[in-house]
């Protein structure tokens, strides 16, 4: 099994991720109604028409097959520029495709999908900014996502007195490579992101 690249996700990146996402099958539902539903519609209609009313039909039909086709590259290009980077914890990278992808989602009258980007944008600067302290708080002994202070070791390890390391030898956590924290209180590394002592 390799490893990832994907940095662990904030609240707010979670948020955004399922913002975006479920912008993404707003605008799949979009695209599939317009190219599949109307335009081929149209097109079949126009095309049993008779000829002097067929020609306003045919160009209806391929406005909506146009709209359609639109809408399935916008539907990649979302997912390839801005979920992806979400899901991999590159908020500061997926923040201008999403607002890219809110404004042209907008004019094309997706407008469900518009208003979930628009969302999800906002989320992303959020988590930008929750991922710039976590980084930041790395090496500092203070977490600010922890919602609460770490449990009391396992019975049976007894705290050994002494001064606290200093923080640029914190090991890496052995589960999942992440930095350590250290806890005075327990004398002891804890990883925030598994939630266990080193």
């Amino acid at each position: 099994m390799g490893m990832s690249n994907a940095k662990p996700l904030t609240p707010s990146g979670g948020t955004a991720k399922t913002l975006i996402l479920v912008g993404l099958i707003f605008q799949a539902i979009f695209a599939l109604i317009f190219f599949f539903g109307v335009g081929l519609l149209s097109l079949v209609v126009a095309a049993a028409a008779v000829a002097g009313a067929g020609a306003g039909a045919v160009l209806l039909a391929v406005l909506f097959l146009g709209l359609g086709l639109i809408g399935f590259i916008l539907l990649f290009l979302a997912y390839s520029m801005s979920y992806r980077r979400t899901r991999n914890g590159e908020y500061q990278a997926a923040r201008t495709p999403t607002l890219v992808f809110a404004i042209l989602s907008l004019l094309t009258i997706n407008i469900i999908a518009g208003i979930l980007y628009i969302i999800g944008y906002i989320k992303l600067g959020d988590a930008a900014r929750e991922q710039a302290q976590q980084t930041g708080a790395a090496g500092t002994g203070y977490n600010p996502m922890a919602t609460s202070p770490p449990a009391a070791p396992a019975p049976g390890t007894a705290a050994s007195p002494g001064t606290a390391p200093s923080p640029s030898v914190a090991p890496n956590c052995p589960k999942c490579g992440q930095p350590t924290t250290w806890v005075a209180q327990y004398q002891r590394y804890y990883c925030y992101s598994c939630s266990q002592y080193a």
